[in-house]
């Protein structure tokens, strides 16, 4: 068995944890075109990994929005199958990735069960 070299445990250790998390991101391929839109399978400071990597390729420069964290430059390290992952040019805020984006809240429903479920909540509540 073979020690392990010191440049292999720097790389190991130098990388960021990464946390499985329910976000999405917005990835814009050159200037000008329009986001699409990714399931983010898990994210660090340095990086994330996205679904469904449509017209991905490796080493293509993009633009990524994640939470609050707008337009940040990144390149896409890796295409496999279904997934992609981007390394960011510069460290993100995990908190204000994990934000929910300003104006992104759901409008309130107003056709379906759903909206008459909150007319029969405020009746009982009123009467």
């Amino acid at each position: 068995m073979q020690p392990i070299s010191s440049v292999t445990a720097d790389v190991s250790a130098a990388r960021d944890p990464r946390t499985s998390v329910m976000l999405s991101a917005d990835v814009v391929r050159s200037e000008g075109s329009q986001p699409t839109q990714h399931r983010v399978l898990n994210v660090s400071r340095l990086g994330v990994c996205i679904a469904k990597p449509v017209g991905l390729v490796a080493d293509m420069p993009v633009l990524v929005s994640i939470g609050r964290v707008d337009h940040v430059g990144a390149r896409v390290k890796w295409v496999r199958g279904e997934r992609a992952g981007l390394r960011f040019d510069e460290a993100i805020d995990l908190d204000a990735a994990r934000q929910r984006r300003v104006g992104t809240a759901a409008p309130p429903p107003t056709s379906g069960w759903m909206a008459a479920a909150n007319e029969r909540f405020r009746r009982q509540t009123t009467l």
